[in-house]
């Protein structure tokens, strides 16, 4: 349990550091994050006997997203494109290589990947509404945790998560509001400051949807993790599992801050 509080904390101050520094540093970090959640997923699919062929999705997916972090759309088609011949020319001239684990490739790249993306195209916008993508899934999560743990008593859906329950999920939808309150209440800071500032109701309601979201994301990441029959996507961080562990809910949650920010603030 101390090694679990004290790497939370490091991540903490870690995701602190890309909110105040942003430019190449969130770029950096969030490119790697890419990478490393690339290489979890396919470790997943080979838990499972497939095998991806890995070598050319890391390379596109650091090129994808440092090309659509530095505002170069224009190459995400081209890249996008190669990676896909890339990807079938290893498939046809590769005979070991069988058309399930091209199939593989596929989904390890573009599920990530294209979260990663949206991720970035909200950090275009917005700071704040970045701090959203994190405080209303990861406040949901808490609060979920410690709601579920005293009050639970209904499973939510025990085939996927046997642990969840009906009413720490309740929990996690308020904890996500929470997680709106407290990125209105932090949006003015230096650091944080940006042109598009949405008020508290606005942030209240997109944050109680990133803790429904945020819970989505989590399950669906636990349904791969059961079919690969593996505890965790990897142990980068002891204690917490590897990025996808880390980062599944803030991820599902990045098209959703998107939308909102799209419907609430800018119509």
């Amino acid at each position: 349990m101390k090694t679990r509080i004290l790497v939370g904390a490091g991540l903490l101050l870690l995701f602190a550091a890309i909110l105040f520094f942003g430019g190449w540093f969130q770029v950096l970090a969030f490119t790697a994050a890419a990478v490393i959640s690339v290489h979890e997923m396919g470790k997943a699919c080979g838990a499972r006997g497939y095998h991806p062929c890995l070598w050319p999705l890391y390379i596109f997916t650091a090129f994808y997203y440092l090309a659509y972090a530095n505002l170069r759309a224009a190459w995400l088609g081209v890249l996008a494109l190669c990676c896909l011949l890339a990807l079938c020319a290893e498939r046809i001239f590769n005979p070991l290589r069988t058309t399930e684990d091209t199939i593989c490739s596929l989904f390890v790249f573009v599920y990530p990947v294209s979260l990663y993306v949206t991720l970035a195209m909200v950090a275009s916008l917005s700071k704040s509404l970045l701090l959203l993508c994190f405080a209303g899934p990861l406040m949901g999560d808490t609060a979920a945790f410690f709601v579920g743990s005293t009050l639970g008593k209904h499973k939510l859906c025990p085939h996927i998560s046997p642990k969840k329950t009906v009413e720490g999920s309740v929990g996690g939808f308020l904890g996500g509001a929470l997680g709106g309150v407290l990125t209105w209440a932090l949006q003015g800071l230096p650091g944080l400051y940006s042109s598009i500032q949405p008020g508290l109701w606005q942030l209240v309601l997109a944050g109680l949807l990133c803790g429904g979201v945020g819970q989505i994301g989590d399950l669906f990441a636990s349904t791969v993790k059961r079919w690969a029959d593996i505890k965790d996507y990897g142990n980068i961080f002891p204690g917490h599992g590897g990025v996808m562990d880390r980062l599944d809910s803030v991820l599902m949650c990045a098209p959703l801050v998107y939308v909102c920010m799209l419907l609430l603030w800018l119509l």
